[in-house]
């Protein structure tokens, strides 16, 4: 975490929609970028600390928490993939501004291709990291027993465990990040900080059981807007080969490959993940003079 305690160098903001608190830090100026996190049982935009840090000298950067995760609230319901595409259209048009650059990670990814496609020229250029949604994580399940079984007690201790320091720092090392000794105490509570809180599961126990599942086939090559992939070349749980999909169904769509990373490519290689990046917004800066 950060010295004052959140998940990114910046006081929290909340952004009323729906009638809930969605917790969001700013700093920054310039153009705007928004930084959209991943979906897990211990996510929030923690994981987007090191883009955020990067990108405030030049932009004024955003940072979001989705409803159900980090310090947005908590509520007791049953989430789907369209209550985030529309938190980051919303939270966009609203708070962000027309036109904002967006850096999205895997199933916030595809939230964002959707919310993108949905509402063309709300969005600038975009920038995904390991996005979901073509071949893993596209078809939305529905409510069933499984869900049950993690909405009741039962499911408390369930959700326990998988949020435990142990189990974090597990799925961390052996999904997350190529090299474990990346996996330190304070990057573990990091995350752990995040999921270790009051209604903390119930958003996380949708994405286990499929209900934010979310297919992007159409949305995505009805973009407009550049798009950059990025991805490391050892991710196991959305694999290299998924970028073809990408690539085949949107010409404006490129490919980067970074080596020695898994799925969290921006806080893994963080200086080559920055160098993509800004080279991207660069050379869409003087194609648009």
């Amino acid at each position: 975490m950060s010295i004052n305690g959140y998940p990114v160098d910046a006081p929290r903001q909340f952004y009323r929609w729906r009638n809930y608190q969605v917790a969001y830090y700013t700093a920054g100026a310039g153009s705007p970028i928004l930084l959209i996190h991943s979906i897990n049982a211990a996510a929030s935009s923690f994981e987007m600390r090191r883009p955020f840090a990067a990108l405030r000298s030049d932009h004024q950067v955003f940072a979001l928490d989705f409803l159900g995760f980090g310090g947005s609230d908590h509520p007791r319901r049953a989430y789907n993939a369209n209550d985030y595409i529309d938190l980051i259209g919303d939270f966009a048009r609203d708070v962000v501004g027309k036109g904002a650059t967006v850096i999205a990670s895997s199933l916030g990814a595809a939230y964002t291709i959707r919310a993108a496609a949905r509402h063309p020229g709300l969005f600038g250029p975009l920038t995904l990291i390991c996005p979901t949604g073509i071949r893993n994580l596209a078809q939305p399940q529905r409510r069933g027993w499984s869900y049950e079984v993690l909405a009741s007690p039962l499911g408390d201790l369930i959700f326990r465990a998988l949020a435990s320091r142990p189990s974090i720092a597990y799925f961390l090392r052996t999904q997350s990040y190529y090299d474990p000794s990346m996996v330190d105490d304070h990057l573990i509570e990091g995350f752990y900080r995040a999921a270790y809180q009051a209604g903390a599961k119930w958003a996380p126990i949708c994405f286990l059981t499929g209900l934010l599942n979310c297919d992007v086939r159409e949305a995505f090559a009805q973009l407009h807007q550049p798009i950059l992939l990025v991805w490391g070349r050892h991710a196991d749980l959305t694999p290299l080969r998924s970028a073809d999909a990408f690539l085949a169904r949107n010409p404006r769509a490129r490919l980067a490959v970074v080596d020695k990373a898994r799925l969290s490519v921006q806080d893994e290689r963080p200086a080559e993940f920055m160098h993509l990046v800004k080279e991207f917004l660069a050379a869409n800066r003087s194609q648009s003079v």
